[in-house]
């Protein structure tokens, strides 16, 4: 049931993002900053409906709850949280949930942590993912990590299609340069 609930979020979600849709609903009079609202407010319903979903689960754990891996996963999701404040220094948090206008024309964010990674919030994602199955590792728990790390997987390939159509070779470059996920570490090329 779970993987149901997150197969119909993410074909909901996908749908939702697509430029077609988008063109769609502003012909008809929805402007971008209305849309990207309706957008947030009906993936983060959708989430949490798949999550209270799972609430109803009697959780079997697949491994012991010990003040350690309570502890090595809240590490793990802090990380995620630092890396999500890092993410939202170039760009702005408003825009993101849609209550703020984005700007005409984007620019490709390259400075700050966009010079290490090209996704920190997928990756900030993965690391709460990480973290909170480690913190409370009962197999739905786990079943919705594995579910939303697939999903982001895929979203981050059109993510990737998105950017190259919009920036072009600026892109492209930028691609060559800086990892997609996780940084290099050590001397940089």
């Amino acid at each position: 049931m779970i993987v149901l609930g997150w197969l119909i979020f993410g074909f909901i979600h996908s749908f939702l993002a697509s430029e077609k849709l988008k063109l769609k609903a502003y012909g008809k009079g929805i402007s971008p900053l209305n849309y990207r609202k309706l957008y947030t407010l009906l993936s983060v319903i959708l989430i949490l409906a798949v999550l209270l979903l799972g609430s109803f689960i009697e959780p079997v754990y697949f491994m012991p709850i010990n003040k350690s891996s309570e502890s090595v996963g809240l590490i793990i999701a802090t990380f995620g949280f630092l890396l999500t404040k890092l993410s939202f220094k170039n760009t702005s948090f408003r825009s993101f949930l849609g209550l703020k206008e984005e700007e005409k024309s984007p620019k490709l964010q390259k400075a700050g942590i966009y010079a290490r990674i090209r996704h920190p919030l997928y990756t900030a994602t993965i690391l709460f993912l990480i973290g909170f199955a480690i913190f409370s590792p009962s197999y739905v728990n786990l079943l919705h990590a594995v579910c939303l790390f697939i999903y982001l997987m895929i979203g981050v390939q059109y993510e990737e299609k998105r950017l190259i159509r919009t920036f072009g070779k600026e892109y492209e470059d930028y691609k060559e340069q800086v990892p997609m996920l996780l940084p290099r570490f050590g001397l940089r090329k």
